[in-house]
């Protein structure tokens, strides 16, 4: 759970650095709004995403039914 929450965060902080590049030349990112007073912890925040992606991917095709020959 704690990584599929840590996916959902570097993905939505993601999509909105992108939207806001796009839409008005501004960085949207989230994390940094939030803790870009402390660089160390924002930097642990990013590679805590990381290696929660990491973890999901290596241990995608042990529990995706569709990987491992089933139906969904």
């Amino acid at each position: 759970m704690v990584t599929f929450i840590l996916m959902a965060v570097g993905g939505l902080n993601w999509g909105l650095v992108g939207l806001g590049w796009l839409v008005s030349g501004s960085d949207w990112n989230v994390v940094h709004m939030i803790l870009g007073s402390s660089m160390q912890l924002e930097a642990i925040v990013y590679v805590l995403v990381g290696l929660s992606t990491a973890w999901v991917l290596i241990g995608h095709p042990k529990e995706c039914k569709m990987c491992m020959g089933g139906s969904m």
